[in-house]
């Protein structure tokens, strides 16, 4: 029995909070970061700040609790409050990553937190607002930063009605889509020689290529980003693509299901959609048409309406922690999620979980796209991608525009 307010858990937040992590995990920590002009505040202010955010979006009282999420009654922005100082010339990225990894989250708090991460440059700091994967899916996280933190913007509460249930066939269809992920498909394998470590890299792209790719094509900005992604990662290792029968890689792009399901960027509303990467096409173009046949606006639709999150017993959430990691090696996570605000100085940090694969985050607005890359350690050469992912944006509208 569920105490009144507590709103009931979808199945991905017990997935990832109840048994395949825990709040001090930071490889399911997700971060939305901004640099800002000035020097960092003091820890007053941060605190103002995060009692302010939590007045305008209640969420961000909701703590872990028997049968959910529920208000925490002695809610302290104390508690949400870090502050992280680095070496003067420090690279910001590497600096936010590190200040994820290096502060954990107390499970009888809610599961966030407010970060400046200073030091770096005089005249600048970065404000970081990081959670729990259970807690927030990259939307949430994307909607409450920029919104309740950054501009002010009140945001409604959860609602603890919300019933999270799935239709008859959903466990069906989601098996459906389990079999296709696991189904033979080329791991991401980097150029041979070298050694392999763990990297993260943000690479800030200029909307006016993803225009004008659009308007020769039709495409969507999260279309457009999947198609380079396709060519970067055949620039990586061309001679991976050349083996007979060797199409692409199938990679996990989540589909938002809040607004749905519940508001207020309260756990994970989100459905997982397999999508083929023609990385063996050599035309970009091409690359560009399979990407939006299998992502089609139809095809999407249906996934939402059909693929919702499921609950569980625990003991399919054990097995799905052990299955997981072996049955997905080497497989890439894309999300890409739309924000309501100019994204100068802004990127995301997409959870480092390690698979042997990748986690991509595709944030945009109407002045940019900013990729963010989390790399397993097991791959070599990811310093080559950012340059690559640039070149195979500029091959595309090439092609698409003369």
């Amino acid at each position: 029995m569920r105490a009144a307010g507590t709103v009931p858990p979808a199945g991905p937040d017990r997935l990832f909070l109840g048994e395949v992590g825990s709040a001090a995990d930071h490889r399911l920590h997700i971060a939305f970061a901004a640099r800002t002009p000035g020097p960092a505040p003091d820890s007053g202010e941060l605190r103002r700040l995060v009692a302010e955010s939590a007045a305008r979006a209640p969420v961000l009282t909701y703590r872990p609790a028997r049968g959910g999420w529920e208000p925490d009654p002695a809610f302290d922005p104390a508690c949400h409050v870090v502050e992280y100082r680095v070496a003067p010339g420090r690279d910001v990225g590497t600096a936010v990553v590190d200040a994820v990894r290096d502060n954990r989250l107390l499970p009888e708090h809610p599961l966030w937190s407010l970060m400046v991460v200073h030091g770096y440059a005089p005249d600048e700091h970065v404000l970081c607002y990081r959670a729990h994967h259970a807690f927030q899916d990259g939307v949430g996280v994307a909607r409450i930063a920029t919104r309740a933190v950054l501009l002010g913007r009140t945001v409604p509460a959860p609602d603890p009605n919300v019933a999270v249930r799935a239709p008859a066939m959903a466990r069906m269809r989601l098996l459906a889509t389990a079999a296709r992920l696991a189904a033979p498909s080329a791991r991401l394998r980097p150029p041979p020689g070298g050694a392999g470590r763990a990297r993260t890299f943000f690479l800030r792209l200029d909307r006016a290529a993803f225009r004008e790719i659009a308007a020769a094509t039709g495409a969507s900005v999260p279309q457009v980003g999947l198609a380079v992604l396709a060519g970067a990662l055949r620039a990586w290792n061309p001679a991976r693509w050349q083996k007979a029968g060797r199409r692409g890689t199938t990679v996990c792009f989540p589909l938002n299901l809040n607004g749905r399901l519940r508001d207020g960027g309260l756990g994970n509303g989100a459905t997982i959609m397999p999508v083929a990467l023609p990385c063996a096409e050599p035309v970009a173009r091409e690359r560009l048409r399979g990407v939006m046949e299998q992502t089609s606006f139809e095809r999407m639709a249906v996934y939402r309406r059909d693929r919702y999150p499921v609950n569980a017993p625990a003991a399919v959430f054990r097995l799905l922690r052990w299955l997981v990691p072996k049955v997905f090696p080497g497989r890439m996570t894309v999300s890409a999620i739309g924000v309501s605000l100019p994204l100068d100085g802004c990127f995301a940090v997409p959870p480092a979980y390690d698979t042997g694969g990748a986690a991509v985050s595709m944030l945009y607005s109407d002045t940019a796209v900013v990729v963010s890359c989390v790399l397993s350690a097991a791959l070599a050469h990811g310093d080559r991608l950012p340059g690559l992912v640039e070149e195979a944006l500029e091959e595309l509208r090439r092609e698409v525009t003369r």
